[in-house]
């Protein structure tokens, strides 16, 4: 099994497209995040004032 994958590559491979995307995947997840604690934030603010 060992001479079918090349692991070396693989991981390789793998750490160098973690290198390149890892940025982008990062501001996307801000991005998500910084909407949702807004929503929680808009949704608080409309419950107090119900309230």
């Amino acid at each position: 099994m060992q001479g079918v994958w090349d692991w070396a590559f693989f991981w390789d491979a793998f750490e160098f497209f973690m290198k390149t995307v890892a940025p982008f995947l990062m501001l996307i997840v801000a991005v998500v995040a910084v909407g949702l604690l807004l929503l929680v934030v808009i949704r608080a603010v409309r419950n107090g004032r119900d309230a």
